[in-house]
């Protein structure tokens, strides 16, 4: 990724789909859906997993208690820590911002045709829950009582949606949301995903309103 926050990016109009059925959620009102595709791990096809996330790499990779490395679908953040470059602008500043939504959450991986990258870590879309997140582990509805539906359906051989909830209501998917507030761009070797035109979308809010790496001239030395 260049150096430079005024990226040269292509903007292309996005189809986001509104999930009617979060009940009483403080996240993201809207929530794409679509079928996804199976990814094989340890010898088991999944159209989605749950996994704890107990490092945070930089602001589109993270790790799991388990060693697994996830690459976030379809985004590109500055880098912090490449053995050929120098730390880039507004990277330590996207790996905070990560580093404060994920570290030490579950969260919901779906997958796109794609499992995995040159480097074998696992590509995904990642959903948190917008709950969890702010400090709150429980929703609930209008009547006053606790919203736990599950709609995950990664053991049962069905297609899958992205997009659903589960018991832990992941509503938040973090791939949208790191472009929206700038901390990260579309990563276009990634142009052929199914959730582009929703990424694209996100980056065009940011553009609008200037905020992270689009407007980090002159707040770093990072970004000069």
């Amino acid at each position: 990724m260049s150096r430079s926050p005024t990226l040269r990016v292509r903007l292309r109009p996005a189809v986001c789909v509104l999930v009617a059925s979060l009940v009483g959620c403080k996240g993201l009102d809207r929530v794409p859906i679509l079928t996804a595709d199976p990814c094989s791990f340890n010898g088991v096809d999944y159209t989605s997993r749950e996994v704890y996330i107990a490092r945070v790499l930089d602001g589109d990779t993270i790790n799991t208690d388990t060693g697994e490395s996830i690459r976030l679908l379809g985004i590109n953040a500055p880098e912090i820590a490449h053995p050929d470059q120098a730390v880039e602008c507004w990277g330590p500043e996207s790996a905070d911002w990560m580093t404060q939504k994920l570290t030490s959450q579950t969260v919901q991986l779906k997958f796109d045709a794609e499992c995995t990258d040159l480097y074998g870590r696992t590509l995904a879309y990642v959903f948190a829950s917008s709950a969890a997140i702010s400090g709150s582990t429980t929703i609930t509805s209008d009547s006053g009582t606790v919203v736990t539906t599950t709609t995950d359906t990664a053991d049962t051989g069905d297609t899958g949606t992205i997009g659903t909830t589960s018991s832990s209501t992941y509503d938040l998917l973090i791939n949208e949301e790191s472009v929206r507030e700038g901390q990260s761009i579309v990563f276009e070797a990634f142009d052929n995903i199914k959730l582009k035109s929703v990424l694209y979308d996100a980056q065009a809010v940011a553009q609008r309103e200037n905020v992270g790496l689009w407007g980090a001239a002159g707040t770093t030395p990072e970004c000069p």
